[in-house]
């Protein structure tokens, strides 16, 4: 339990306190890990990776409207969980970076950026069993929240980096440190948006704001797991590597038939799996360039 003399300074308006260990402990008793072949509103199972690729769309969208509003921390010495976006803002970064320094052991995170389309699936399930906050409410959507393994532990890190815990809910802590926005109402936003480009005859009023039972609710429920066919990285490319959660959509899939072209072995399911990793690497040693898994700039234009 927290030392009660501990007052989390949060800086988000209206925080909602959410049962974010009942969420992970069933994230890892799914077995489902694929993006599901239907609506948001008609998703099954336990774990949120079922709507990675739908995910991985609005977080790109996030930071072409508000860029370099999510950066990822997988770079560090982390233990991620399937359906955890390692994502926060970047001085949220800079404090873990510094937390996992001077502790000297690797953080295991069960939950740190959850998108609007998670957070649907989490409102769907278990409104009506376990506090959960609407999309766009929650502090998981801010880029500055974390549910990490063994919290007593870390607290003393977390906490010299602005890191709080938030009581009543034990895995969680939340950024407090300056140089942060809330950008929760982005999350909503950018949703719109990718809607709205995707359905130009039944456009939703792109304003950032949720509310219960109104047109964004609805289009979100209705938008497809898999994700939309006008993708946000159509009109900026994003780099492509071998990460978790694994990449998916139709950049990967354009990547995997480009590879194929080349007469280099690979499957062409739109994930960047192990497979595809390898199949990168060698398409670049071929081309001399450096063998290292990442598609960007360079390595995109010896594909094209």
């Amino acid at each position: 339990m927290s030392n009660p003399e501990h007052q989390h300074p949060n800086l988000l308006e209206n925080p909602e306190i959410e049962a974010c260990f009942e969420f992970y402990e069933r994230e890892a008793r799914s077995a489902i890990k694929a993006s599901f072949n239907g609506l948001v509103r008609d998703v099954p199972g336990e774990s949120t990776a079922i709507v990675n690729a739908l995910s991985q769309q609005l977080i790109h969208q996030i930071n072409l409207v508000l860029p370099n509003a999510l950066v990822s921390f997988d770079d560090l010495n982390v233990d991620l969980g399937d359906a955890a976006f390692p994502l926060v803002q970047p001085p949220a970064k800079e404090a873990i970076k510094r937390a996992i320094a001077a502790r000297g052991i690797a953080m295991v995170i069960n939950s740190s950026y959850r998108t609007i389309a998670q957070q649907m699936l989490l409102y769907n399930w278990y409104k009506d069993k376990s506090p959960v906050a609407l999309p766009g409410s929650s502090n998981h959507q801010s880029g500055l929240a974390l549910d990490i393994e063994d919290p007593r532990g870390w607290e003393p890190y977390l906490m010299a980096q602005n890191w709080y815990p938030l009581a009543g809910d034990p895995p969680h802590f939340d950024y407090v440190g300056g140089g942060t926005k809330d950008i929760r109402s982005v999350a909503i936003l950018a949703f719109q948006k990718l809607w709205n480009k995707n359905h130009p005859n039944e456009r939703i009023t792109e304003d950032g704001i949720y509310g219960l039972g109104g047109e964004t609710e609805s289009a979100l429920n209705r938008s497809t797991a898999m994700g939309f066919s006008k993708a946000p990285w159509d009109e900026q490319p994003r780099v492509l590597r071998l990460c978790r959660p694994m990449m998916e959509g139709s950049d990967v899939k354009w990547l995997q038939t480009c590879l194929k072209n080349a007469e280099i072995t690979v499957s062409t399911d739109g994930v960047f799996g192990p497979g595809t990793d390898k199949a990168v690497k060698e398409f670049q040693q071929k081309k001399n360039l450096k063998a290292d898994g990442i598609v960007s700039t360079e390595t995109r234009k010896h594909l094209a």
